[in-house]
């Protein structure tokens, strides 16, 4: 039963490394910004403007 247990906790460590990791990751390229426009731009504004 401890040897059991042992095992599910080394698991449960090894998957929770691999999530954080991952998350860490992903953050990087999603932060970056994917548009030209200044910040305070609006899409509808400039595509409908006279």
């Amino acid at each position: 039963m401890l040897i059991k247990m042992t095992v599910l906790a080394i698991a449960y460590v090894a998957v929770s490394a691999l999530l954080l990791t991952i998350a860490y990751q992903l953050q990087g390229p999603v932060a970056t910004a994917k548009t030209d426009r200044p910040a305070g731009s609006s899409f509808l504004i400039e595509r409908f403007a006279g």
